[in-house]
């Protein structure tokens, strides 16, 4: 559970990706601050299932408020609130945090800087993400049986721009925001990586 953050957002591990939902809001604000609400599902079969020896590896999300905190102000960031709310097969984290710059952000999702970046180049600004590396899985039959039980969770990402965009990768535009949805088992199940971006 005190993995990187990374792994959470791009959604690369077997079962963080075909049992858990994800709905990040990124606001980037005129002045470049960046402002993140991020809710994420988890069935509790996962939570269970990630408690046990090896397969904890399994279970990277930070579920307990100082972890998120962590992350956050490793990348020069902070954790303006957050809460937790159990239900009978999944449970709900939703937590609020702020960063003052793109780059920070960026570094919030992938502390490595391979996977999420951020670049200025004459006057545009680009925000990239790879949400899967395509790496094939290495159970084929867990990976079939998570396809069936955890179907219905999707990563869905929405990033307001300060300016309205210029280019885009894998997005949906309207206005000023990029919108990106899939289902969880599919992105992790993609042969290619999927990779997106936004140029404003």
């Amino acid at each position: 559970m005190k993995q990187r953050l990374s792994r959470l957002f791009l959604a690369l591990p077997l079962l963080l990706a075909s049992c858990l939902g994800m709905d990040a809001d990124v606001r980037i604000g005129a002045d470049g601050a960046v402002d993140l609400t991020l809710t994420y599902t988890v069935s509790s079969a996962l939570d269970e299932l990630g408690k046990l020896g090896a397969n904890a590896a399994y279970l990277p999300v930070p579920v307990g408020r100082e972890d998120l905190q962590l992350a956050a102000e490793r990348a020069g960031g902070e954790l303006r609130s957050w809460s937790r709310k159990d239900g009978a097969e999944s449970f709900v984290v939703t937590s609020v945090l702020r960063f003052p710059t793109p780059e920070a952000f960026a570094l919030f999702i992938d502390p490595a800087g391979k996977l999420a970046s951020y670049s200025e180049a004459g006057g545009r600004a680009t925000l990239a993400m790879t949400l899967s590396e395509g790496i094939p899985p290495a159970d084929e039959d867990l990976v079939e049986f998570i396809g069936v039980a955890f179907s219905e969770y999707a990563i869905a990402i929405r990033i307001t721009v300060p300016g309205n965009p210029s280019a885009s990768n894998g997005f949906t535009i309207a206005g000023r925001d990029a919108s990106f949805s899939m289902k969880a088992s599919e992105l992790f199940g993609s042969p290619v990586p999927v990779v997106v971006s936004v140029t404003w």
